[in-house]
């Protein structure tokens, strides 16, 4: 910590203050992370030593970096990349002009660099749990990150459970409303549906106090699910009859003003309320809300609000526009062929081709097990590959930790859960 000049406090949060510091030597700026013991001398808190794991093996422009741990006398000191603001405070500022009708749209934007982040971390079987605005950070140059992984987990075991008390209840999938231990990434994709939403709104979707109040919000929009539309729902442990309401079109609720259609039929398959049936993140790249226009690559591209009396031309000329050509070659290199679900049919025989290539001349497989998806081993986290073959705690081992306040499941401290609009 002598290295680096502390200034002043950015925010508080679970387990320790955030700072901003200055590097003496190089003069970079940073947000070093507290972290402190907990109390009676009980360690630090699982979920920090997670976010740590999590972010040492995870690297990728799309989320904060992570520059190094330093101990501390009572605790650890996280020292990550300094971002000037977050997504919530780019909602709030109606200086910024983020409707349809503008030069350069934003959500699309926006949306595009949330689910990439969310797309590196579903495919190295990484879920976030914690997705919401202000996780969302914005730097100096504009890039979006995703932040703030103490509630991350690596998932794929079939058999694994999850305590369902993760995520701010406004963002909440239903399915962990009604109690359910058993999911995917899937919830992440609903919460983010919930973001593209407050982006096209200018406010949160689902605003409620309790896991009952924001259920009845999520139908009133989206119409009761029944037993057709939701398989398995009659059995969640925490299921509750709701009076049948009809889905309402959501073009009442999103005027032609703020989305298009593209806008609206990306949106329903994100919050499809059956988490088999929402659209993953590398599906939802390829959506075509994302061709209809040429998108800027940062926030920095994004449209000027328009002054008192300018005229529409010089508002349009404020707004930079990417080169629409090298914007399409930049995605065909990083999402692949981009010519919808034909071109993803092909890319997927294409590698099945490949597979049984491989097994005829003797080489090894793409993937040792199924449990992977057919992804190579060396895209899996050394985690997830020692997870596997680590036996499960017993009652005795259970009770010892209890004893001493060590949270398995890392569910959230009192007052956490429910945090709604934090």
């Amino acid at each position: 910590m002598e290295n680096y000049a502390k200034s002043i406090v950015l925010g508080t949060g679970t387990f320790g203050k955030v700072l901003m510091a200055t590097h003496k030597e190089t003069g970079e700026v940073v947000a070093i992370k507290k972290i402190q013991v907990g109390e009676k001398g009980e360690g630090v808190n699982v979920t920090a030593l997670r976010e740590v794991k999590l972010l040492r093996e995870l690297r990728s422009p799309h989320l904060v970096r992570l520059l190094e741990v330093l101990p501390l006398k009572r605790g650890l000191a996280l020292v990550m990349e300094y971002c000037e603001s977050d997504l919530e405070h780019v909602i709030k500022d109606r200086s910024r002009l983020l409707s349809a009708g503008d030069v350069t749209p934003a959500p699309p934007a926006l949306l595009q660099m949330i689910l990439r982040g969310l797309d590196f971390c579903h495919s190295r079987w990484v879920v976030h749990r914690d997705i919401k605005p202000n996780n969302f950070l914005v730097t100096a140059s504009g890039e979006l990150k995703l932040a703030d992984f103490g509630l991350a987990r690596i998932y794929g075991s079939p058999d694994r459970r999850y305590t369902n008390q993760v995520f701010a209840r406004w963002y909440r999938p239903p399915e962990l409303l009604y109690g359910s231990t058993c999911y995917g990434p899937s919830v992440d994709i609903w919460a983010a549906g919930c973001i593209f939403a407050e982006l096209l709104l200018r406010r949160p979707w689902f605003v409620g106090e309790s896991d009952v109040e924001v259920l009845t919000k999520v139908f009133m929009a989206l119409g009761t699910p029944t037993d057709d539309s939701w398989a398995g729902l009659r059995h969640m442990p925490a299921f509750m009859e709701f009076q049948q309401t009809p889905a309402p079109p959501l073009r009442k609720i999103f005027p032609p003003s703020i989305a298009s259609e593209d806008a609206l039929d990306l949106l329903s398959r994100m919050v499809a309320l059956d988490a088999s049936r929402r659209i993953s993140a590398a599906d939802a790249l390829q959506h075509r809300y994302f061709r209809t226009d040429p998108l800027p690559s940062s926030l920095d591209q994004l449209p000027k609000p328009r002054q008192r009396g300018a005229e529409p031309a010089a508002a349009a000329a404020a707004g930079a526009q990417p080169d629409v050509q090298q914007q399409e070659q930049a995605g065909q290199q990083q999402n692949g062929d981009d010519s919808g679900a034909g071109g993803a049919a092909e890319a997927s025989s294409a590698g099945q081709q490949q597979q049984q290539q491989q097994q005829q001349q003797g080489g090894p497989p793409l993937s040792a097990t199924p449990l992977f998806g057919g992804r190579s081993l060396d895209r899996v986290p050394e985690s997830l590959l020692g997870r596997i073959e680590r036996p499960k705690l017993d009652s005795a081992d259970l009770t010892f930790f209890k004893k001493r306040k060590f949270n398995l499941d890392d569910a959230l401290e009192e007052g956490e859960g429910g945090g709604g609009g934090e």
